[in-house]
């Protein structure tokens, strides 16, 4: 059985609060608060396990606010397992609800190298030839911008790595020859300095990325969809899908989880691509990570055999 592991070096406890109207400088009210488990490869465990498909969360947690992370992916029925800090506390990022949403992001404690050492050993014990190492987020202050390259370097050979963060960290990534990468226009003009705004750039620049090592290379273009560059050659571009966007967080989390889960299905990039767009559209249309459920019914809505095709040609 495939497995997907996806480690966050800095996780965040997401509290969510809702008021009626938000005004700076005055005393706000609020109902209850919901808190849930943030982080770009938490999310990516959190959709899998949704999805059936065999994930868990690791990454690197601190005091009680990592405890309180922890029992909230426990109660949302994900495998967590996390090296905990002896000092300092995991973050804790606010979201206030009212007319617009406003997010007040902690930067998270310092990770001493000896917990990077103990997160090496538990990777290398848990992953085998043929299963998935998602390493996804920001790089935390403090670390060097390589540290993905080593912990893709502590799963071992024959593992399948994602990448999924953006600038030196991605670059140093490459060495590592990933499986996939997911690099949004923005960050895949930043890497070349240059400005990114149609297809045919994309596709250039993204095939450099290519030659650096990546096998694949998905790349969101917002309202222009999303594009792969396969390792076998084939250039497929999905359109976007139609709905109602309520929120974008956690939708290209989502997409990697669904790229993800189409190829376990079927080993078809073409197919693939269909549940990842699948997947980002349900997170998007969602005001929290989308269940499976979601995922499964949008990809039978637009991709099923009695679909509408609303898939872009290739290019």
């Amino acid at each position: 059985m495939i497995m997907v592991c996806t480690v966050t070096l800095n996780p965040a406890l997401d509290c969510f609060l809702a008021v009626e109207k938000f005004r700076t400088g005055e005393i706000n009210r609020y109902g209850e608060p919901s808190f849930f488990p943030g982080g770009k490869g938490i999310n990516v465990s959190l959709l899998l396990n949704s999805l059936n498909m065999e994930s868990v969360a690791m990454g690197i947690t601190g005091g009680f606010t990592g405890k309180a992370l922890a029992a909230a992916l426990k109660r949302a029925g994900c495998l967590g397992e996390f090296i905990e800090l002896e000092q300092g506390l995991t973050r804790v990022n606010v979201k206030i609800l009212a007319e617009q949403e406003t997010a007040f992001n902690g930067a998270g404690p310092q990770i001493p190298m000896e917990a990077i050492d103990r997160l090496e050993q538990r990777l290398a014990a848990t992953l085998r030839p043929g299963d998935f190492l998602v390493l996804a987020g920001s790089v935390p202050a403090g670390l060097d911008q390589e540290i993905y390259l080593r912990l893709a370097r502590a799963a071992g050979r024959g593992v399948n790595i994602v990448i999924d963060t953006v600038g030196d960290a991605l670059l140093a990534g490459l060495k590592a020859k990933p499986f996939l990468i997911k690099p949004n226009l923005e960050e895949l003009g930043a890497l070349f300095g240059v400005t990114i705004a149609q297809k045919d750039e994309a596709k250039t620049y993204a095939r450099k990325l290519q030659k650096k090592g990546a096998r694949n290379v998905a790349v969101s273009m917002g309202s222009q969809g999303a594009m792969l560059l396969a390792e076998d050659g084939q250039v497929l571009v999905r359109a976007p899908l139609p709905g109602e966007e309520r929120s974008s967080v956690g939708a290209g989390d989502s997409f990697v989880a669904g790229f993800l889960y189409g190829w376990q299905k079927t080993k078809s990039a073409a197919e693939a691509m269909n549940w990842a767009v699948s997947a980002g559209a349900a997170t998007a249309f969602s005001p929290k990570i989308a269940t499976g459920e979601e995922v499964v019914e949008i990809y039978h809505r637009f991709f099923g055999e009695n679909a509408v095709d609303t898939r872009a040609d290739n290019p």
